[in-house]
């Protein structure tokens, strides 16, 4: 696949457009710095750019969980959308490929098998991590109703996917960060995303001592 500034730049401007109502942390700024990792680790890593760079910038546009966790549906939406973009038949099939294989599901998810979907799916882990995925957590919780901490609720050891995609708000947001978040670091793919997961992973740690110690009142 040849690298066209012009889709991309179109892609961008489309993207904008359909996330500009989204208040769930996966909105056009979560898929703009998901985008802008992507590019980071394309450099490092390797793999088809342009691949790389329009699928980091659709990976959000046809999510099942927009659409009853119908993965069939979601596809059909996307597949509209880059029709809309004007993108070739081949690389939608494989564009679309590479956004199923690096979705997160629970503790079922499976490492990607393309360079380009791995970085996909590092890229979108990383933005889950650190700072930023702390305010995301915190932003789909009072999304969805999820309660923002209950100590006598304990995270689950193990989150399927069937759980992930239907009982998001059956655990506490706390919970939620040693039931996902924490796990993330350990599920990276190339050698670069592991380095900056484990950083933003500190961050999210020194951020739950610090709730845990002012929750009980000792600082």
């Amino acid at each position: 696949m040849k690298y066209m500034p012009d889709l991309i730049k179109k892609t961008i401007e489309y993207v904008k457009v359909k996330l500009k109502d989204e208040h769930t942390g996966h909105d056009w700024y979560h898929t703009e710095r998901v985008w802008k990792l992507a590019k980071k680790l394309q450099e490092e890593e390797g793999g088809n750019k342009e691949l790389i760079e329009l699928s980091a910038l659709l990976h959000d546009l046809g999510d099942y969980k927009k659409y009853e966790f119908n993965q069939i549906k979601g596809n059909f939406v996307l597949l509209g959308m880059m029709d809309v973009l004007g993108i070739e038949e081949e690389d939608k099939e494989k564009i679309s490929q590479i956004i199923e294989d690096a979705q997160f599901i629970g503790d079922d998810t499976e490492p990607p098998k393309t360079i380009e979907a791995k970085i996909i799916q590092d890229a979108d882990f990383l933005d889950a991590l650190g700072a930023i995925g702390i305010a995301r957590t915190f932003a789909t919780g009072g999304k969805i109703g999820r309660v923002l901490h209950d100590p006598y609720r304990k995270p689950r050891t193990r989150l399927s996917k069937k759980d992930y995609q239907t009982k998001k708000n059956a655990g506490t947001s706390i919970n939620y960060f040693y039931e996902k978040v924490l796990k993330l670091p350990k599920m990276m793919n190339t050698k670069t995303g592991k380095e900056m997961a484990q950083k933003r992973a500190e961050c999210v740690k020194d951020f739950l001592d610090k709730f845990s110690k002012e929750w009980e009142g000792k600082q």
